[in-house]
């Protein structure tokens, strides 16, 4: 007993010290200690086997180990130095494997463990598995040296140790054995689980999303995902495996729509719960470990009750084929033994899934296009991985490329992100930093289609467009130009032929202005002398007398704003027609500074541009005419909704920082915000937009667009209309009727007729009869239409069709005194100041080039109206018959009117 006492004195600077943080060292055995150590092996059924003088020189030779739970006691491939046997606690024996730990078996107290290799009797003997500590316990262990003096002492030990040995050996040989099966059976479903991949949740979704992961991981309870296809399960999936107290064993994935089916179309499920003794399925397999079974309910319902059973008991029970065929039984037949795993199930599926009478936890994986805010994140990790793949440099995506990933609605979510992505990173030559635009062909949102951003063909244009020219500066210039030709309208010449203020108004101004709709919209409203005077006026007042402005009456506005321009607009003919407003320059110079008045009133009560959006007459029209514009401001939405948090284009704030690069000095602007209080990320038309580019400024993210696009592509997405907006349409291509009213009174035989302000009690009923014929006839034309199809659209969505021709129709009006008159301007001016305007030069074209572009307009009006008419109804030619016959009849009239 005296050289084992000498021995064990040594064992603390023996004892294996830990893998892990976990283990604590050794502690030496005191007397006291020794008693209870010697009173415990007398009592256990293994040890009490020994004599009394085996069992006291075992217990001086133990020391105490502590161990913390998931420590590792020892590892496989580790040089063995000694034995431990477990006072209390529980402990793991596993093997590594290629798919995941093998468990081999499970220890508890009294059981002895890592004595094999010291049966070798080889100094360089090593553990030929691992040991893991499950819960906290307390393990003795004895040194290499004392365990061989021991045996050598008292052969009655190694009698013993020969018993377990033996009983070991097989467990082990057993386990090692099946686990070739188990490799091989399992190779087609292992999944590798991610080890530094990040969980990117910066979006709310993704934020709440992460917070339903972190809860998955710490318990071991199943799992369903509500998800599409595409959103990431496999990887989420493996996540919550690697986070979890499983992470240590296999994790695996099997697709029920990949499964086998019979002849009657039943999927067959062999692979799933394994068939026979010989055929263990992927579960039988696993033993221990994640399995995500994705759609499960491809499944028979017998299937599918087998799983839910499995989840609440832990045991299921195998495929078993019918004497006579293949056919498998229920589990209930052949009375078929229960198979025991401890899987972890994660179901994912489109819809819920209820698992009755055991809890679990229900996670819904949001599509791509619900997290735009993780996109930029999710292209970042993407172009690495795949840079790191292919072993080139990294790879960036600049801020234009940037939003149209953001734009995408992707179908396929982040499946066809990734693949967007390699496909562009093999594409994309060696030596070019950025992904070139052409390899994200794929990538085209809907609602962007058709569409192409000027502002990224054109560079030169974003930078006039951030500039002060636009449009502060050409503001000096129009106003410039207003205020004279008004104050001459006033006190010069009254002749059209003498009249700068009549050849400017009603030679250039309606003309060029009306045909500026077809391609640029509301853009007059950016430079519009009325809004500049408005606008000038309230900054002097306020300077003047510093005030909080009016928010505006959006209630009242919303619903009367629009009939108030009509009737604006009204007034507008009346005045114009009977009291000949083309004629008499002091009127329609007072008509200019009645509209001005408007915006100046507007302008020192409420804040913005009040009168330009809602009350503006000239706007109303400018706005409606705007929706067949050719060009459009919009931006991304998903790239406003994920990525700005300012809204200075709406609301006004100051400079903002812009991080992408090649950012221009002049983008991120401070602003007052959008002056119709539009958001250019909500804009539905054209109606509410002046090109102003306010947002443009303010914007850090490039964000919005300038589009070339199809023309009337607003009356053909979501397009928003109203009765007001229609009846002004019907009032404006009225008002071709009513200029030509001597014509058709003379047609109708009655050539004398007085329509003028000395006759207000006749030419007042006629010039309404001449503005309302439009309005009659197409709701006759739709009348009829009706009759002949029930399921045609109603009246107000289809009348818009006929506004490509109302603007045709006011500019063929217009044309001659384009090409007749605005062309002798300089002799014009020269009149206007006093002189004769001899010999200076002159543009002008005959008659019959006037008619020939009349025609030319009038012909593609009835063009372009025929396709808006076919896309709103939705209906066949036959059911849109009546409007195209008026159509076509609208053009011969015209013709017959104008030319």
């Amino acid at each position: 007993m005296t050289e084992l006492a000498s021995v064990s004195a040594q064992v603390s600077a023996t004892v294996p010290r830990p893998l892990g943080s976990e283990l604590s060292t050794t502690q030496p055995l005191d007397q006291q200690a020794v008693s209870e150590c010697l009173n415990w092996l007398s009592f256990h059924r293994v040890w009490g086997k020994l004599n009394e003088a085996v069992l006291q020189a075992l217990s001086h030779a133990l020391q105490l180990l502590p161990v913390a739970p998931e420590a590792e006691i020892y590892r496989e491939g580790q040089t063995a130095i000694g034995l431990y046997l477990v006072k209390w606690g529980s402990v793991e024996i596993y093997h590594a494997s290629s798919v995941g730990r093998l468990h081999i078996r499970y220890h508890s107290a009294g059981d002895l463990l890592g004595y094999i290799p010291l049966v070798e009797a080889s100094t360089q003997a090593k553990y030929q598995a691992s040991a893991i500590a499950l819960t906290t316990s307390e393990i003795w262990f004895l040194r290499q040296a004392d365990f061989e003096y021991l045996l050598q002492t008292f052969p009655e030990m190694q009698s013993l140790i020969n018993q377990l040995l033996a009983q070991d050996l097989i467990q082990f040989v057993r386990r090692i054995s099946q686990e070739q099966v188990r490799i091989q059976g399992l190779q087609a479903y292992i999944r590798p689980v991610p080890l530094e991949e990040p969980l990117i949740h910066y979006s709310k979704a993704s934020q709440k999303l992460a917070r339903q992961i972190e809860s998955a991981t710490s318990d071991l309870a199943p799992i369903v995902f509500q998800a599409a296809p595409g959103t990431g399960k496999t990887f989420l999936a493996g996540y919550i495996h690697r986070y979890s107290g499983l992470r240590h064993r296999p994790f695996a994935e099997i697709d029920c729509a990949q499964l086998p089916r019979d002849e009657a179309g039943v999927t067959q499920s062999d692979q799933l719960f394994g068939r026979g003794e010989d055929r263990p399925g992927v579960i039988e397999l696993l033993e221990r470990g994640t399995l995500l079974i994705e759609n499960a309910q491809l499944l028979s319902s017998r299937d599918r009750d087998r799983l839910i059973r499995y989840v609440q008991t832990g045991t299921f029970t195998r495929n078993h084929d019918d004497p006579n065929g293949d056919i498998p039984l229920p589990a209930q037949s052949s009375h078929p033994i229960p198979v025991e795993a401890w899987v972890r199930l994660i179901f994912a599926r489109p819809t819920k899934l209820a698992l009755p009478d055991r809890p679990f936890h229900v996670i819904k994986l949001f599509n791509l296009t619900q997290r735009k805010e993780d996109i930029p994140y999710f292209a970042q990790y993407f172009l690495q991985q795949f840079c790191q793949e292919l072993r080139r440099p990294p790879l960036t995506l600049d801020q234009t490329d940037l939003r149209r990933l953001i734009g995408y609605p992707y179908p396929g979510n982040l499946s066809e992100l990734a693949s967007i992505l390699k496909r562009a990173t093999l594409m994309t030559p060696v030596g070019q930093p950025t992904i070139s635009e052409q390899v994200l062909w794929s990538v085209q949102s809907e609602k962007n289609a058709f569409r192409l951003d000027l502002l990224d063909q054109l560079p030169w244009l974003r930078q006039v467009l951030l500039s002060q020219w636009w449009p502060e500066r050409v503001w000096l210039l129009m106003m410039a130009i207003f205020v004279p030709v008004t104050v001459i309208g006033l006190i010069g010449p009254q002749s059209r032929d003498s009249s700068l203020t009549l050849n400017l108004f009603w030679a250039w101004w309606w003309p060029f202005y009306l045909l500026l709709f077809a391609f640029v919209g509301r853009l007059w409203c950016a430079v519009c002398p009325f809004m500049i005077t408005g606008e000038w006026v309230r900054k002097l007042s306020l300077w003047i007398w510093p005030r909080k402005l009016q928010p505006w009456p959006l209630k009242w506005l919303n619903r009367w704003g629009g009939w108030v321009l009509f009737a604006g607009f009204v007034t507008i003919y009346l005045w114009e027609h009977l009291w000949d407003l083309p004629h008499t320059a002091y009127l329609s110079a007072w008509l200019l500074i009645t509209i001005a008045a408007g915006a100046v009133i507007g302008s020192l009560i409420y804040e913005r541009r009040l009168w330009c959006r809602y009350l503006c007459p000239i706007g109303g029209m400018n706005g409606m005419f705007a929706k067949l514009s050719m060009v459009e401001v919009r931006s991304t939405q998903q790239v406003c909704g994920s990525q700005c948090s300012t809204f200075g284009c709406y609301k006004g704030s100051g400079a903002t920082p812009v991080t992408f690069a090649q950012a221009l000095p002049t983008e991120g602007q401070a602003t007052s915000g959008c002056p119709l209080y539009s958001h250019p990320a909500q804009l539905q038309d054209n109606r509410d937009c002046v090109l102003c580019m306010t947002c443009l400024k303010a914007c850090p993210h490039r964000s919005v667009q300038v589009n070339l696009r199809f023309p009337a592509s607003d009356l053909l997405e979501n397009h928003q209309k109203s009765w007001a907006e229609a009846a002004l349409l019907l009032l404006l291509f009225g008002g071709v009727f009513m200029h030509h009213d001597h014509q058709i009174l003379s047609w109708l035989g009655y050539p004398h007729l007085p329509v003028d302000a000395a006759h207000l009690w006749i030419g007042i009923p006629i010039v309404a009869m001449l503005l309302s014929i439009p309005g009659v006839l197409t709701y006759l034309a739709h009348a009829i239409a009706r009759l002949i199809d029930q399921e045609m659209p109603d009246y107000l969505s289809v009348v818009y069709a006929y506004l490509p021709f109302a603007l045709a129709a006011n500019l063929a009006h217009y044309i001659p005194a384009a090409i007749t008159e605005a062309g002798q301007i300089l002799p014009v001016a020269a009149r206007t100041l006093g002189y004769s305007g001899a010999g200076l030069p002159t543009l002008t074209w005959s008659l019959d080039v006037a008619h020939f572009l009349q025609g030319v307009t009038l012909l593609s009006a009835w063009a372009f109206s025929v396709y808006p008419l076919l896309r709103i109804t939705q209906r066949p030619w036959l059911s849109n018959l009546p409007h195209l016959c008026l159509m076509a009849g609208l053009t011969v009239l015209c013709f017959y009117l104008l030319i």
